[in-house]
């Protein structure tokens, strides 16, 4: 069985301590935090697969986006799933919201993870 991996990484910032909220959706009550958008896997073994991973890091003012990018973009660097194996990450770049103007700088990230045993 395959995990779910929006929620592998949602987990994996929360715990990395970047004192945002990290989630799925756009939350209404906070001006700074960082969604996820799964896009799509493939299959690279019986037992590995590259999950694709938008990263969305959002703030009101341009630099602080920008810096929470980096933060994230470093922290997810970190993780390592597989063996001597970590992902790729594009790097974060600017794509203002087009609708509020809200500051956002988005990256995509390969996680390559390993299939779980079935309960």
């Amino acid at each position: 069985m395959w995990a779910d991996v929006e929620a592998m990484c949602k987990t994996y910032l929360d715990n990395a301590g970047l004192g945002v909220p990290v989630g799925t959706v756009i939350p209404t009550d906070v001006e700074r935090f960082v969604r996820l958008q799964l896009g799509g896997s493939q299959r690279r073994t019986l037992v590995h697969r590259d999950s694709l991973v938008t990263v969305e890091c959002w703030s009101v003012g341009e630099q602080d986006a920008a810096h929470l990018a980096e933060l994230v973009y470093h922290v997810l660097d970190e993780w390592e799933l597989v063996p001597a194996f970590d992902g790729w990450r594009s790097g974060p770049y600017p794509q203002p919201d087009p609708e509020t103007g809200i500051s956002r700088y988005v990256m995509t990230v390969i996680i390559r993870h390993r299939m779980e045993e079935s309960v």
